[in-house]
């Protein structure tokens, strides 16, 4: 069973599933491992999103299940979800919504995310996480 990479990897804020298999990113950070994610609050949860794409897949009647796994900068596992059945096509690209929620206490620096199909390593990327500094505060504040 050949499972092919993740394309790409974007970390947002929220993702809402349209007609047609689309999605709808919202509060977009930007395309991992070039994400910087500050958060004003070190006592709460970060929620984050991943989008992630991949290419048609030959063996689409073939079971695949992904784990993802994020690691804090220390080597601690932050947060591994538990196995997902991925939906693959052999005609087209996929796209795979996957909902995150890292619990304080928070390390700040690089965190890794690592998604393996059905043991295989696909995609290894990462995000920077930190604590919103006092201009990011006031710029968030200003009306646009």
């Amino acid at each position: 069973m050949l499972f092919p990479n993740f394309e790409f990897c974007v970390i947002c804020e929220g993702v809402r599933q349209e007609i047609g298999g689309k999605l709808t990113i919202l509060g977009f950070y930007g395309m991992a491992p070039n994400v910087d994610v500050s958060i004003r609050n070190p006592n709460l949860a970060v929620v984050l999103h991943l989008v992630t794409g991949f290419p048609s897949v030959p063996e689409s009647d073939a079971t695949y299940e992904n784990i993802v796994t994020v690691t804090r900068p220390v080597g601690v596992v932050a947060l591994q979800a538990p196995p997902q059945k991925l939906i693959v096509s052999s005609t087209k690209r996929s796209l795979l919504g996957i909902p995150l929620v890292i619990e304080p206490p928070h390390v700040w620096g690089r965190h890794s995310i690592r998604i393996h199909v059905n043991r295989e390593l696909k995609l290894d990327t990462s995000f920077n996480l930190s604590l919103a500094t006092l201009a990011e505060l006031a710029a968030s504040e200003r009306p646009n």
